[in-house]
């Protein structure tokens, strides 16, 4: 296999399909914010918060040992396969037991609690259909979860809007998500079975359940601590702001959530190349990591910056009146585009049997998260919650980067960085003076911007003929051992 060209087809056709999901989910929730309102958004906030906190029960890291080991020896996976649904089956009656806890201790209003019920059985099943696509991107085959992700959020999202069209009410909407799920958990295991000759047979090895168990704890740790970061904030908002300011935030947190859905999906397609590099070549292993880095620094310094200058058109186009406290929220919370290039750290860390070090930084930033949230969220409101959440990425992120390229005797990137932030302020400063003067936001998106940040990465060497020659190196690649497979002439 080509693992140049791998890592190029599942990104991209991973991608692809997100990107158009992406867009029809800004279709959906622009139609879906004016027909509920702030205070509808707000309830599918909460439960947006609540329950995939709960669900790290179902998940418990499980995902992520399954796709490391898979991908070393893809023998693991028929008798994997079945003791992950028995083990997944139990979590969820856990899952079920703390959803009901938490509603009735924080004492959510009937229509919240309502939500939050309805999108539990939503998130079961796609963490039913999560041991699927583990099988499916330890083969590297990210084709399958592409397409069956984005299936289920075009169906999802087509049922919706037509449920939005005919003005029912929220339940229902929120309750076409629990279908969609469904469908997706069924289509998985029959690809499993057909494609891969899988399927989940009464084959329990408890043993082997137990180990599993047990090798999780770090990235279930580690899981949990990247899944609270990302919801808690929502959830103490709740707690002590109205429900309307909860959608508020919420809005400008959805946004920030599409856009951290790009290196999400980079990674998963190198995590596994992660993980055969280093238990096959050094080599590769620094060039693949150092490609994913610079590609994360590049694409977060453009993000950021560009969301700073157009928060208020952005959000006025796509939730309309009555959502502008939303812009502020969004321009403190765009700040954690910067340190994307941290995807690529973690999933090194992950891959090279250093989750533990990732783990006790993450714990550390979790407490911080939490306290500030605690202490800011009930005098700032929704402001105090948005530096709550960024502050923790700007303390770790440099020593984790550090430590990562440490890992693989690399230098720092310093000079990178600084010129990737020169890029980075002149495409804003254009973007600004565009706008200013009545220049489409559509065209400075679309096309001021990319075009002025290329020619300044260009321009400065941030991109040059040896990111090309890295690339050509992995592409040119022949063939790769392992230590349980055997060669395969003409494959990597």
């Amino acid at each position: 296999m080509k693992t140049g060209r791998t890592i190029l087809k599942n990104t991209t056709v991973t991608l692809l399909g997100r990107a158009l999901t992406i867009l029809l989910g800004i279709l959906y929730i622009t139609a879906l914010s004016r027909h509920v309102g702030a205070a509808g958004i707000g309830m599918i906030a909460t439960a947006a918060a609540v329950v995939p906190m709960a669900s790290l029960l179902i998940n418990f890291g499980l995902n992520d040992v399954t796709v490391r080991d898979v991908a070393v020896d893809k023998s693991r996976a028929g008798i994997y396969l079945p003791n992950l649904f028995f083990i997944r089956g139990g979590l969820i009656l856990a899952f079920g037991a703390v959803i009901f806890m938490t509603v009735n201790v924080v004492g959510y209003p009937p229509e919240t609690t309502a939500i939050i019920f309805i999108y539990s059985f939503s998130y079961m099943f796609d963490e039913l259909s999560a041991i699927c696509f583990a099988i499916f991107n330890a083969h590297e085959k990210m084709e399958y979860s592409a397409g069956l992700q984005t299936g289920r959020d075009l169906l999802n999202m087509v049922l919706s809007l037509t449920a939005i069209a005919f003005k029912a009410d929220l339940y229902l909407i929120v309750g076409i998500s629990v279908l969609a799920s469904l469908l997706k958990l069924i289509v998985s295991l029959v690809i499993v079975r057909r494609k891969f000759a899988l399927a989940p047979k009464l084959q329990i090895d408890l043993s082997l359940s137990r180990r599993l168990l047990k090798t999780t704890l770090p990235f279930a740790a580690l899981l949990m601590i990247s899944v609270f970061l990302q919801n808690v904030d929502t959830f103490i908002l709740s707690l002590f702001r109205p429900t309307k300011e909860v959608g508020w935030y919420g809005s400008a947190n959805l946004l920030i959530n599409y856009l951290l859905l790009v290196p999400t999906i980079f990674l998963q397609s190198v995590f596994p190349v992660f993980a055969r590099f280093n238990a096959t070549s050094r080599d590769d292993l620094k060039i693949t990591y150092s490609l994913a880095f610079k590609f994360l620094l590049v694409l977060g310094f453009a993000m950021s910056f560009g969301i700073l200058v157009t928060a208020d058109k952005v959000v006025e186009l796509i939730y309309g009146s009555g959502f502008e406290p939303a812009s502020t929220a969004l321009r403190i919370l765009c700040i954690l585009l910067l340190w994307i290039f941290g995807f690529a750290n973690g999933s090194l860390l992950n891959a090279t049997g250093g989750q533990g070090i990732a783990t006790k930084f993450a714990v550390v930033g979790l407490i911080l998260a939490v306290g500030l949230s605690l202490l800011l969220t009930p005098r700032f409101g929704l402001a105090g919650t948005a530096l709550a959440r960024i502050v923790p990425g700007a303390l770790f992120s440099l020593p984790l980067t550090w430590i990562s390229h440490r890992r693989l005797d690399l230098r720092l990137p310093y000079g990178l960085a600084f010129k990737t932030l020169i890029s980075a302020l002149i495409m804003s400063g254009v973007s600004l003076f565009a706008l200013n003067n009545q220049v489409s936001l559509f065209i400075v998106i679309l096309l001021i911007a990319p075009l002025v940040y290329g020619i300044c990465l260009v321009t400065l060497g941030v991109i040059n003929r040896a990111d090309f020659g890295r690339i050509a190196t992995l592409f040119e690649r022949k063939k790769i051992k392992t230590k349980d497979d055997a060669v395969i002439p003409g494959e990597l």
